[in-house]
């Protein structure tokens, strides 16, 4: 009796207790999936990454992945395979996902794949993907070694030793090497030609001629001549003294004076008194990659590389005024704009100076003190000396 008391009791309140469960479910509006917002007239997003290699959910206009700051502006029709091809740059790769190709680090830094994103070679297939926080990548669909050629119709292989570079080589090399900017106190600490083994006023290929301040650890030397002082219009700020490029000298003998013999590739003769530039190698000197400058910088283009060129077109070599001292780095992108024109007030009768437009992106591909040597890559509009460069 006792224990049949004991367990009504139980019963009527955990039938008390269910039908208030019961009601309180009813007056609750079911859960709905969690989104985020989106703006009007755009179907809403669900939350979440996507799965590694799968694009993120779609958002109209845009082709930023979730949780991405700053997004990856990508093309809209970049393709999810490519083959690098011979002749291909690290900027035209970059052209084909990006918008803006200065992006570049977004999307190859986190590529485990690709160590140095200038070691990808002619016959690589790149792939393009997402990763697990949905962050376009791209990574080497092949295998990493340097793929080979087949050269037809012989039956042989050649391997390709030279990655693609950063910009077209033939349009950069020889301003690359043999065009240079020091300051006067560099010019008068570099090492410099007392005479020949013949007491010859000129020198030419294949001379042997002493030299002053040349150290043993570097055998290989440009030789220059010391020319016009560079300086920066408008201020008249001294920024440099040019170097011409005479030819080449290897050593033969160490010691002050050390004993040199010119090779045959002098492309003017060369006196006493020129000076000796340590030889940089081709592969530091293409080791850059597209990425934006920092925010504010602003600058000026001050001359043109090439003296025959009148005009600045797409591939132009041009000298800017910021350098090293402005924090400039080989592959920094910057953005050209020109000065703007002045017209007539038409109301007035004055004038007015109008906005300056953009007119083509540049990238820079050596780095002095006070200046840098940058190639026009994207040329919109005319470009014009004294034209400003700033952060794209």
């Amino acid at each position: 009796m006792n224990i049949t008391r004991s367990s009504r009791h139980p019963r009527i309140v955990l039938s008390l207790a269910t039908t208030v469960l019961l009601w309180a479910c009813a007056q609750t509006p079911p859960p709905q999936p969690e989104s985020s917002a989106a703006p009007p007239g755009e179907p809403p997003r669900v939350a979440g990454p996507p799965a590694a290699g799968t694009a993120p959910p779609p958002l109209a206009g845009s082709s930023q992945a979730p949780d991405q700051a700053p997004a990856v502006a990508l093309r809209p029709d970049h393709p999810q395979t490519y083959t690098v091809a011979p002749g291909d740059t690290l900027w035209s790769i970059a052209r084909r996902f990006l918008q803006h190709p200065w992006q570049w680090r977004e999307i190859w830094r986190q590529n485990p794949q690709i160590r140095n994103p200038n070691r990808i070679y002619p016959g690589d297939v790149l792939k393009f993907s997402y990763d697990a926080n949905g962050k376009p990548q791209l990574e080497v669909a092949q295998n990493e070694e340097v793929p080979l050629l087949k050269v037809s119709p012989q039956v042989r292989t050649e391997t390709l030793t030279q990655p693609i570079p950063p910009v077209p080589r033939d349009a950069i090399e020889s301003f690359l090497t043999r065009a240079i900017i020091l300051s006067d106190a560099q010019w008068q600490q570099a090492p410099y030609i007392v005479a020949d083994d013949d007491s010859r006023l000129v020198y030419a290929n294949g001379s042997r001629v002493y030299v002053r301040g040349a150290t043993s650890d570097q055998s290989r030397y440009r030789v220059f001549r010391i020319g016009d002082e560079l300086r920066e219009p408008g201020s008249d700020r001294y920024l440099g003294t040019v170097g011409i490029y005479l030819g080449e000298a290897i050593l033969e003998k160490d010691g002050d004076p050390a004993t040199f013999t010119l090779t045959h590739n002098a492309v003017s003769p060369i006196k006493p008194g020129d000076r000796l530039i340590p030889f940089e190698s081709e592969a530091e000197l293409y080791n850059f990659d597209p990425h934006p400058v920092p925010p504010d910088t602003d600058g000026l283009i001050i001359s043109q590389l090439n003296p025959d060129f009148i005009q600045i077109t797409q591939y132009s070599s041009i000298i800017i005024n910021l350098g090293d001292r402005e924090g400039i780095q080989p592959g920094h992108v910057l953005a050209i704009y020109n000065k703007g024109r002045e017209v007539t007030n038409p109301v007035t009768g004055g004038t007015v100076r109008l906005p300056g437009e953009r007119s083509g992106l540049v990238m820079v591909y050596k780095v002095h003190d006070l200046v840098s040597y940058a190639i026009v890559m994207e040329a919109e509009r005319a470009i014009h000396l004294q034209d400003r460069v700033t952060t794209p």
